[in-house]
């Protein structure tokens, strides 16, 4: 189960793509934010486990709030012998090593936003007053490395910055970071143009990640990474797929439950609202909303990589499109470049037997004959990992 908590509307920086929407310093009542944890974990049984996201704006404004819910989600976890994973997505420019510190000991798994070089986050990720950011993104990043080497990095792409989408990436890896989440905005102004800089761009991205992988580094970058398992396992599984609106809620400052964290905005639309904590969840409106969503547009039926694309996930859809139901040409056209430029990239390292590609997308026992057929130039039906 998933729930995340809208912390606070306000934020720090002007991102022109974000999807927010305004900002203002309306915050999430303690009482509200105790009420919604109360009802997550009397759903859960003992042994489960739930993911309590802490949101915004920026949730580190509110860095008094995000101690407060999450002490009282480890009570109430204890109280029910369920696991507890905090986590919380943040610019990092008000991370300091004492809040890194609190959240590495409370279990509290942050994501940081960079959009890489400077050139290119001070073009999407400036201050509200239009000063950079990027310095003190950076600062923030070092802090959260040094505590949790694994921490992700979200790099959105927009088209007002996927021409240096490669070199953000080299960026980022050379900071340290192995998990980059390469974050496509569906609902920028894509064209013909920017979608060919897109594949342009694409490709030097499975460069890097070849490269990487032969210089004996484990990295994992998202746009090529799912689409690997996704082939390896023959299609993603249920497990993989966006829960929204079932085991997935937020929950915004005024109380309005949503069916993701993505389309509470500034809380102003009401055809997302699911409910309210005080009158529980608007069953009809959720069951429409999730017929929606699991619409299949008949294009979409006899493409040859439905089974591992993302259009799976409603928010990305209306991003793209407009419409839950409706994937959208970004999205559709995006997806299968990723597809087209990961399948290059595992196949090159597949038949190079590049043992760090080998260790992590198959299984141990597996290794040895996975690489025994390499050499004998065959091709192994080998079991994924996953």
């Amino acid at each position: 189960m998933e729930l995340t908590l809208v912390l606070t509307h306000a934020c720090n920086l002007g991102c022109p793509y974000c999807y927010a929407g305004r900002k203002f310093g309306k915050r999430m009542p303690k009482e509200l934010g105790e009420r919604a944890l109360d009802q997550a974990f009397a759903k859960l049984q003992p042994g489960e486990e739930i993911q309590v996201g802490y949101f915004g704006g920026e949730p580190l404004l509110a860095w008094d709030l995000l101690q407060h819910f999450h002490l009282y989600a480890e009570g109430l976890a204890r109280a029910k012998n369920v696991k507890l994973v905090g986590t919380a997505t943040t610019n990092a420019t008000l991370l300091t090593e004492e809040r890194m510190d609190w959240m590495a000991a409370h279990g509290v798994v942050i994501a940081v936003s960079l959009d890489g070089i400077k050139e290119s986050h001070d073009t999407t990720r400036p201050f509200v007053n239009g000063r950079s950011s990027h310095e003190d993104a950076l600062r923030g990043l070092q802090i959260a490395l040094r505590r949790a080497p694994l921490t992700e990095v979200i790099c959105v792409v927009d088209p007002e910055n996927v021409a240096h989408m490669s070199a953000n990436l080299r960026f980022i890896l050379d900071q340290g970071v192995r998990v980059v989440g390469l974050s496509l905005n569906y609902s920028g102004k894509w064209n013909e143009e920017s979608l060919a800089v897109y594949e342009r761009e694409l490709e030097r991205v499975g460069e890097e990640f070849i490269g990487r992988f032969r210089a004996g580094q484990d990295i994992y970058v998202s746009v090529l990474d799912s689409k690997i398992v996704g082939r390896l396992k023959g299609g993603l599984k249920e497990c993989d797929q966006c829960s929204f609106g079932l085991g997935e809620v937020a929950v915004a400052p005024s109380g309005n439950m949503y069916p993701c964290e993505r389309l509470v905005s500034d809380d102003a639309d009401p055809q997302w609202v699911i409910g309210h904590i005080d009158q529980g969840y608007d069953t009809v409106k959720l069951a429409g909303i999730l017929r929606q969503k699991h619409h299949q547009d008949p294009i979409c039926s006899s493409c040859a990589i439905k089974d591992r694309c993302v259009s799976h996930c409603g928010c990305s859809r209306f991003f793209s499109s407009g419409d839950l139901a409706d994937p959208g040409a970004p999205l559709c056209l995006t997806e299968q470049l990723n597809a087209k430029v990961a399948d290059r990239v595992a196949k090159t390292l597949f038949w190079e037997a590049n043992p760090v590609f080998m260790r992590k997308f198959y299984w141990e026992r597996d290794l040895a004959g996975a690489l025994a057929a390499v050499r004998a130039e065959e091709a192994p039906v080998l079991v994924a990992q996953g």
